[in-house]
């Protein structure tokens, strides 16, 4: 997330989307009573003698919407803010009746608030403290796969083919596939990120030169070894991989699995110091006994109080625990979710 202007003493918060992650934090820090100010599009009724009264031309517009109501998607990552418009950059746009806007990654908005609390201010930094990103790549002679993880999340930027058959079959000219590869790696590089190659056999390492010609891709890059996995399926293998996690030993993804085998391992020993769904996190969470919370991207789909899981996760950051959340389509994510989609480490047993 890419936090332009922030004046907590007046309630402002300018900012840009960049991942699905931060549709997450839109979710907990958007309330109704709120004021979002963004680009939009709406119907503009023009009344002159050759107008016809029942149609109108879709204007782009730049709106403040009061919130009414905001609810997430994440399975298409998207965030939908409803609510009514009290200014518009388009006199011929009326103000009456409500609206809705759709928040996906690459958005920019503006975020009001009557009152910017501290937990507000915890939840937002969290959000910008997502650690580095890594561009992964999984590849063989024949395909690869390219991956970009950012937080806990990851996204399948492409797969691509390079025309070669299997053994024995005719050399095929790798040039043209590894020049995609580096394509793709340019259009989602942004400075910080980390490129790793993997994957069997020698095609890996004239990538691994490719991108040591790069000037930008160059600054941080490695190619791990001793892993026989290609394509999307690779991909995700690659996070699991011991190579891979020492690479990313900082990153939070690993942060995230660190929580979840000690989870795992107290419940297994029989200790107390754990809670999982809602109801009991949530027990924990107003007692200020919640250290750290893991919550899946599917959570919603699970629990139809909404507001409920917003309230017990800006609880459990109110009183001093952590929260992060966890890709389902992962092996992280997936162990979240077999506890009903959240779970929490306790300071101490839970009665």
């Amino acid at each position: 997330m890419i936090v332009s202007t922030f004046i907590p003493k007046q309630g402002i918060c300018a900012l840009v989307v960049e991942s699905p992650d931060d549709l997450w934090t839109l979710r907990r820090l958007i309330s109704p009573g709120d004021t979002v100010v963004t680009k939009s599009s709406r119907v503009s009724k023009k009344e002159d003698e050759f107008s016809r009264p029942d149609r109108g031309e879709r204007v782009k517009v730049i709106i403040a919407l009061l919130v009414e109501g905001v609810s997430l998607d994440s399975s298409v990552g998207r965030l939908r803010i409803r609510g009514r418009i009290t200014e518009s950059s388009d006199e011929n746009v009326s103000t009456s009746g409500s609206h809705s806007v759709s928040i996906t990654p690459g958005y920019g908005l503006t975020l009001r608030k009557e009152e910017w609390t501290p937990v507000y201010t915890s939840i937002l930094n969290s959000a910008r403290k997502t650690g580095r990103r890594f561009l992964l790549v999984a590849m063989d002679r024949r395909e690869a796969g390219i991956g970009l993880l950012g937080g806990s999340h990851l996204t399948i930027l492409s797969t691509i083919e390079s025309g070669a058959s299997g053994k024995g079959g005719q050399e095929v000219d790798t040039e043209p596939f590894l020049r995609k590869i580096v394509g793709v790696l340019r259009n989602s590089w942004r400075e910080g990120d980390m490129v790793v190659i993997a994957g069997p056999g020698h095609t890996k390492m004239a990538l691994a030169n490719r991108v040591a010609a790069d000037p930008d891709l160059r600054k941080s890059y490695v190619v791990v070894d001793g892993f026989d996995l290609s394509g999307a399926d690779g991909v995700r293998s690659l996070l699991k991989f011991e190579g891979f996690k020492k690479v990313a030993s900082d990153s939070l993804l690993v942060e995230v699995q660190t929580i979840v085998d000690e989870v795992i391992k107290r419940i297994a020993r029989g200790d107390g110091k754990v809670a999982y769904t809602l109801p009991r996190v949530k027990t924990a969470a107003e007692a200020g006994m919640v250290e750290s919370c893991l919550v899946s991207d599917d959570v919603f789909a699970r629990n139809s109080a909404e507001e409920e899981v917003v309230r017990v996760l800006n609880t459990v950051e109110e009183k001093g625990g952590t929260v992060f959340l966890t890709d389902s389509s992962l092996e992280a994510g997936k162990q979240v979710a077999s506890f009903g989609g959240i779970v929490a480490t306790l300071r101490y047993a839970l009665r």
